[in-house]
């Protein structure tokens, strides 16, 4: 009975010890962790989707452009050449402008090379507010000439299609304005999904090597590589600086939960691995 009490013991404390780290990590980690987890898993989830839609065939759409001219999709196809599609919405205060105006600097230096040989096109994803001339007054701020520069938009249910079938990522606010990935989806000549560019803001010259695999040959380019992925889930975007920004609070999340995962297995095991090694020894 001696031995037995004074086994449970040792097991009551370790036990109690065990509880107690863990109501602590979520104590310690539940402000910290919850927005970057929940971040983390969101931008996981839109890389997953733009990525599955590499390679599918793009429905034949029909869009209004900024002057309100209805076209279809599928008059890009008529034209063989390869198209850059973007999402934005005009009442976007910081981000929407920023991914405009690099991938409409990194059009114009493509042109130098490639000339007219593709086209590119920012549909605004929130029909309600994006207008055809809502659309031209934001375009204008970019563009002079919208023949190859184009802005759309289109009913709801169109656009709730058509950027479900790019995988582009989008999550309405409470106050009306929208999270959304930073992408644009290149699609070849035929209307096929070809390439997802990631991070438009910073490597909007990405834009430039897909189009040289369509246009010219040049040997295709893996997809997002692993530092990229690592920026999208342990970096956040800044508006204000315009750069990525460590992301402190999924960080530390991983950091708290990999601690508890450690200390509960040395409470439990320690000292069953210490008597297993020094038997070894």
């Amino acid at each position: 009975m001696g031995r037995g009490g004074g086994n449970a013991i040792p097991r009551m404390k370790i036990k109690g010890i065990i509880t107690y780290i863990a109501a602590a990590a979520v104590v310690l980690s539940a402000g910290a962790d919850a927005r970057g987890a929940s971040d983390a898993d969101e931008l996981r989830r839109a890389v997953e989707a733009s990525s599955v839609a590499v390679g599918r065939q793009l429905g034949d759409y029909a869009l209004v452009d900024q002057d309100g001219a209805a076209f279809r999709m599928s008059d890009y196809w008529k034209t063989g050449r390869p198209l850059i599609v973007s999402f934005i919405y005009t009442s976007c205060p910081e981000v929407c402008p920023t991914i405009t105006a690099d991938l409409k600097r990194a059009a114009d230096e493509a042109r130098k090379k490639y000339g007219d040989r593709f086209n590119v096109l920012n549909i605004g994803f929130d029909p309600a507010n994006d207008t055809p001339a809502r659309l031209k007054a934001y375009g204008a701020h970019y563009t002079k000439t919208f023949s190859s520069f184009r802005f759309a938009t289109g009913v709801p249910d169109a656009i709730a299609r058509l950027t479900a079938e790019l995988g582009f990522y989008y999550k309405r606010n409470a106050d009306g304005s929208f999270d959304h990935i930073d992408m644009a989806s290149v699609a070849s000549p035929d209307g096929r999904i070809y390439a997802q560019v990631y991070g438009i803001r910073t490597d909007a010259g990405a834009v430039d090597g897909r189009l040289a695999e369509l246009l010219i040959g040049k040997p295709r380019s893996g997809g997002a590589s692993i530092l990229d992925k690592i920026r999208f889930f342990c970096y956040r975007y800044d508006p204000y600086t315009g750069r990525y920004v460590f992301n402190y609070a999924i960080v530390a999340g991983v950091v708290i939960q990999s601690i508890v995962i450690a200390s509960v297995v040395y409470f439990a095991w320690g000292d069953r691995i210490r008597r297993r090694f020094r038997g070894r020894g």
